[in-house]
């Protein structure tokens, strides 16, 4: 069955989720959005692939979950793709686990796993400007991912690739793994790469002949002239380029649904400005609370 969008899915469907598809400068509850489209206001990243995945977690993620009908008491696996405040919020975490009547299986690289091990154990006291010992924690079961590592969450197989993101390129510093996902469910198969600039040479060898029936790709920065030294990131021409070369390697082809996603509210153009000249191209544009049908 062909992938389409489906803002309606019946009950029962397996679906994708972008639950907030903006940047680190996301502008949703901030002043200069209160009179914008809905489809121009943009949440930090958080996804959900129904009934009990989510991909990257941050304070605006439990508001989305209840505005889009996500039944928060379900959710059983959240995988982290990097770092960054806008995917990775640690103490939300947290308070998120708390809430559910089961453990959170939380999977992400080694930082991930280090950031929710010392917040479950301190906790910044204001007054006195110290970290003290936390009381209660949470049950969370961290699971460290690599490039290449395959894990098994519900009836979903998802393997860690390599993302072109937190380098620093001119001393080829890798500060960070970024990840990427594979995910694979019920014969569908999900590539979900953001936060990332061109492919690197190891994650499209690891793609090479994967069809692949939803590509999300970065599109942070729109029409924004980049450097990829300094970025990493996509803009519309690097992303064509990036769809190309998975085009060359078999992963993309006319039945894919491909998805420009993690939008730069500063850069990216308005919603129906430019929806109409992607789709032209066989690109969909994101926004918060765009369902995708499995």
């Amino acid at each position: 069955m062909q992938i389409a969008e489906d803002s309606a899915a019946p009950d029962g469907t397996r679906y994708f989720q972008f639950l907030g598809t903006g940047a680190g400068d996301a502008n949703f509850g901030t002043p200069d959005s209160a009179d914008l489209p809905v489809k121009d206001i943009r949440r930090y990243t958080c996804n959900v692939l129904s009934p009990d995945v989510l991909i990257d977690f941050n304070h605006q993620t439990p508001e989305a979950l209840d505005l889009f009908g996500v039944n928060r008491g379900v959710i059983k696996h959240l995988f982290v793709s990097h770092g960054h405040f806008d995917h990775f919020q640690p103490l939300e975490i947290l308070r998120f686990a708390e809430s559910l009547p089961q453990p959170l299986m939380v999977y992400g690289n080694t930082m991930v796993r280090d950031a929710l091990d010392f917040c479950g154990q301190n906790t910044f006291d204001q007054k006195s400007g110290r970290f003290v010992e936390r009381q209660g924690v949470p049950e969370i079961e961290v699971t460290v991912l690599s490039p290449g590592t395959a894990v098994e969450a519900g009836d979903a197989t998802v393997t860690a690739l390599l993302g072109n993101h937190f380098m620093n390129k001119p001393y080829a510093i890798m500060e960070q793994q970024a990840l990427n996902f594979l995910a694979e469910v019920r014969g569908k198969t999900i590539f979900y790469g953001l936060d990332s600039s061109y492919m690197l040479p190891a994650t499209l060898r690891m793609l090479s002949g994967a069809h692949l029936d939803i590509a999300i790709l970065d599109a942070t920065f729109g029409p924004l002239d980049i450097d990829p030294l300094k970025s990493g990131h996509l803009n519309w021409g690097m992303l064509d380029e990036t769809i190309t070369e998975l085009r060359e390697i078999g992963c993309i082809d006319d039945r894919t649904v491909i998805v420009a996603d993690h939008l730069s509210t500063n850069n990216v153009e308005p919603y129906h400005d430019v929806a109409g000249k992607l789709a032209a191209k066989g690109i969909t544009l994101a926004y918060d609370g765009l369902k995708l049908a499995l």
